[in-house]
């Protein structure tokens, strides 16, 4: 029986720079610098206790457990499980090098952790001795980015051994969520379109499931898991985060920054920040809440 976590509201990770793992939705492209990653890195450490409850409230982790984790970033999630799970051992992969080489400085133990540089959705780059290796595998908010769904499904099947288990969170596309409407309303905003206008395409927005809970189930099913389950939320997403650490994540999150000119950057990131606060809402703390639609993903081979 595939193992659920409990319906309700939690807290997830906000920041997930999809392009490092199998898409980039950045203007940095393909190719984010160390400097980038470096930053990402930090960012990530505000937002380990709420990934752990999502982690802790999907599936049950053990000492005989070796997991995978596709899209593994800076390799923060995955030292988390390491360290709270109290998992055998844990390898992460990821497509963008520069993420993998501070993954391998910054959360690395020996014995315990395998950093390597993959691709999700493209097979030939994942190392033979992965088929039916491992116990569990977890995937944190970057399905969303990926564009070949299906070769996503079946790469992680065949990396877990028969009665593995797959967990992951990410965002659909059948409610507008902060960074679409976001996105749109800078996009559109009169003093920003005339700068904009070359932008196009946006990875993330292209690349968001827009199906049924259980046309994906059955996706997953079709791609080689004996089964799979959906759970719907609206999860509201912060951290220990500040006003600086929001516009952070907005120069990180927003291609269209490539088009404005330098000296203008700062004014483009405080208007986006402004329509931030304006859209969402503060929780009893008095803490800005990311409202975002997430689905929330378990399978069993």
């Amino acid at each position: 029986m595939i193992i659920r976590g409990q319906h309700g509201i939690r807290s997830y990770p906000l920041i997930n720079l999809a392009g490092a793992k199998t898409g980039d939705p950045r203007p940095t492209s393909m190719n984010p610098s160390t400097d980038t990653a470096i930053k990402y890195a930090e960012l990530r450490k505000d937002q380990l206790d709420v990934c752990w409850q999502w982690l802790s409230s999907g599936l049950d982790w053990g000492p005989d457990d070796v997991v995978l984790d596709i899209g593994c970033g800076t390799g923060a999630y995955s030292k988390l499980l390491l360290d709270r799970g109290h998992i055998k051992s844990i390898t992460g992969y990821d497509k963008s090098k520069e993420f993998i080489d501070v993954a391998r400085q910054v959360n690395f133990e020996e014995g315990k952790t395998i950093y390597e540089v993959a691709d999700a959705t493209d097979a030939a780059t994942l190392k033979p001795e992965w088929k039916s290796a491992f116990t569990k595998a977890m995937s944190i908010a970057m399905f969303q980015f990926i564009d070949d769904k299906k070769a996503f499904f079946k790469n992680a099947c065949w990396c877990l051994k028969p009665g593995g288990y797959f967990l992951m969170n990410f965002h659909h596309g059948n409610v507008m969520g902060t960074l679409e409407t976001m996105r749109q309303y800078m996009s559109d905003h009169p003093k920003w379109k005339p700068l904009t206008k070359d932008y196009t395409y946006d990875v993330y927005a292209a690349c968001l499931f827009r199906g049924t809970r259980e046309q994906l189930e059955q996706l997953a099913i079709e791609c080689g898991f004996s089964e799979a389950h959906i759970e719907e939320r609206f999860c509201y997403y912060y951290g220990n985060c500040s006003e600086d650490d929001f516009k952070s994540f907005i120069d990180i999150q927003f291609e269209q920054i490539q088009h404005i000119p330098a000296d203008r950057k700062k004014e483009f990131i405080d208007d986006a920040y402004q329509k931030l606060v304006e859209i969402n809402e503060r929780d009893e703390q008095d803490r800005l809440c990311i409202k975002c639609p997430t689905w929330i993903l378990t399978a069993k081979k």
